[in-house]
């Protein structure tokens, strides 16, 4: 489940097979190629495909259309790695309409001495704990309204103990809000397990991933072991924008799946697939999808169609109107007196909600 910028580690729904969040932009070489590497690349790209993708009938027809390019010459155009991979990935959307689906030139630092101090080298586990394994904001806003901002989803053994001490910390909050509005996806696991946070039920399907033939589905479910912390009746709403991607995107759809999350901001791009990345040769690797989603009640996905929000704002107000809908919520609930005048002051201080 990825950024706007298209972070390759990001593009993926991704948690099944990788789950790695993408790192910082790297240097790649930009020496011209032959044309004997591109048939190379595009053959190998072709194989990639028939046997990765989901959908065999998409992946032969891809095939076929990616080969008449070849025939045509329209790749021998391409001077460089950077511009195969971007004509490659720009006919690979044209072909299928997946976002997921792209061709990366591999990055090799060696190559470039002059630039090696540009080329991000750092730890996985360094650059991981450096932005909380995705957690990267905790607080409680006035009207004990918690406020949970999610970037990135890394695996479950590298976040459930930040995903747990997160929710301890909000746990006394009447209201919610989960912010993913840079949330760029990663580990599908992840994705159920803090989507868990938000059911009391345990092994409550969650969503479904259909891969390529014969392969079994893959069924997500919430934690089959107690989680200390679930809340099922605490409101919550859930931010998007048009930086939600994948796996972001999953976990808002998920909620507003079952009606547990409201969800406020803008349609999101609508990266749904599962996927992972494969190396095609020494200078290519490509991000094929190899699952595509399916939500437990309504059995659709958010694959090209975004996730529509319940209330729309601009990425840059949502939080000011999921703040306001939590009080206006909240005060429903509570009885006259000294708090419930509180709340009335925090809701004339958010400002006019047509603003």
């Amino acid at each position: 489940m990825a950024h706007a910028s298209l972070p390759v580690g990001l593009i993926l729904w991704a948690g099944l097979s990788a789950g790695t969040p993408s790192q910082p932009s790297k240097v790649v070489n930009a020496a011209a190629i032959e044309p004997a590497f591109i048939r190379e690349t595009v053959e190998a790209l072709k194989g990639a495909l028939c046997r990765e993708y989901f959908d065999p009938a998409v992946a032969s027809k891809a095939s076929e259309t990616l080969q008449k390019h070849l025939a045509d010459g329209h790749y021998q155009k391409t001077p460089t790695l950077e511009a195969l991979a971007k004509a490659l990935t720009e006919d690979l959307y044209a072909m299928t309409k997946d976002k997921h689906l792209r061709v990366s030139p591999v990055v090799k630092a060696a190559t470039i001495p002059t630039v090696t101090a540009a080329v991000d080298d750092t730890p996985r586990e360094v650059a991981a704990r450096r932005i909380n394994f995705g957690i990267q904001r905790i607080e409680i806003l006035p009207g004990n309204v918690g406020y949970l901002q999610f970037t990135a989803f890394y695996r479950p053994n590298e976040a459930r103990e930040v995903i747990a001490s997160a929710m301890a910390a909000l746990r006394h909050t009447d209201a919610l809000i989960l912010d993913l509005r840079e949330n760029g996806g990663g580990s599908t696991e992840t994705v159920a397990l803090l989507a868990s946070y938000f059911y009391e039920a345990q092994g409550l399907p969650l969503f479904e991933v259909f891969p390529r033939p014969p392969a079994k589905v893959a069924k997500f479910r919430t934690e089959a072991t107690p989680l200390p912390y679930r809340n099922e009746q605490r409101p919550t709403y859930a931010l998007v924008s048009g930086n939600t991607w994948s796996g972001g995107e999953g976990l808002a759809f998920i909620l507003q799946d079952r009606h547990r999350a409201e969800v406020i901001g803008e349609t999101t791009p609508g990266a749904g697939n599962q996927a992972r990345t494969y190396p095609l040769n020494a200078q290519f690797e490509a991000t094929i999808p190899n699952g595509s989603v399916r939500s437990a009640i309504r059995n659709q996905s958010w694959e090209g169609v975004g996730v529509v929000p319940d209330i729309p704002a601009a990425s840059s107000d949502a939080l000011r109107v999921a703040h306001r809908r939590a009080l206006q919520k909240l005060l429903k609930n509570t009885p006259n007196g000294t708090w419930r005048d509180a709340l009335e002051r925090h809701l004339v201080l958010l400002g006019d909600p047509k603003k």
